[in-house]
């Protein structure tokens, strides 16, 4: 135990070491800077300068990917691309946030079970929320580097595009239940965890089961929505919570 121990405070330190603040802010600047602006930029020049007009009710976020909507299609893949990589020491980070403090109730031997049998529930719900987040980063490095122009007879665009949005729910879900029930508040509050856990995954199925009066493209549309609304607020509440340090 006391290996374990001592293996898990080395691993913890060049954890932190990794995730300092100085990169997160960095990385949290330039996906927010590079990503939403660049999504709507990409929309106007498709719409105004496309062969056809593009919108958002009848088209999906990937034709912004493909020279057939849009003479500038680079825009698409860059960003995705250069933002997924930006996105994965930000998913390390709130993953570090939510476990914070457990692990020195878990291995007291002096506290309750029930309280370690729950930090030992955090936990989990923490890690399988980063792995589903970093398989959301993939999805979207991916659908940027497999276009709709360059998807391959696989059809690895549309495979990728699956893995971004069900990263980003589950990670949304898991995280969100994380925020919401642990009993030691973290910088994220409960009622954006609570969001996390609902707004995403109910979009979600909403895509997978589109009412009659709603098309595909515009319920993808939301889901990319559904995820900026914690991703920017979560995002927002890192930084704050870095100038009151």
């Amino acid at each position: 135990m006391s290996q374990l121990n001592s293996f898990l405070m080395k691993f913890n330190r060049l954890f932190n070491h990794f995730l300092n603040q100085k990169l997160i802010r960095t990385c949290i600047y330039v996906s927010l800077i590079i990503f939403l602006p660049g999504l709507i930029i990409g929309v106007l020049i498709a719409y105004f300068f496309g062969p056809e007009s593009y919108n958002i009710i009848d088209n999906y976020i990937s034709d912004l990917g493909s020279i057939r909507y849009t003479p500038a299609p680079l825009i698409l893949d860059t960003i995705a691309m250069t933002t997924a990589c930006f996105l994965v020491p930000v998913f390390f980070y709130i993953a570090k946030i939510i476990v914070l403090d457990t692990k020195s109730i878990i291995f007291d031997s002096n506290s309750s079970i029930f309280n370690r049998i729950y930090c030992v529930i955090i936990d989990l719900l923490a890690f399988f929320g980063l792995l589903s987040l970093l398989s959301g980063a993939v999805g979207l490095f991916g659908i940027g580097l497999f276009s709709e122009d360059r998807t391959t007879e696989l059809g690895l665009h549309y495979i990728f595009s699956i893995i971004v949005f069900a990263g980003l729910a589950f990670g949304a879900f898991f995280n969100g239940i994380a925020i919401l029930i642990k009993l030691k508040k973290t910088i994220f509050p409960r009622l954006l965890g609570l969001y996390m856990m609902v707004g995403p995954f109910v979009v979600t199925i909403l895509y997978i089961f589109p009412p009659n009066s709603i098309t595909r493209p515009f319920l993808e549309w939301m889901m990319l929505i559904a995820a900026f609304l914690w991703l920017i607020p979560g995002s927002l509440f890192t930084l704050k919570n870095f100038k009151s340090a």
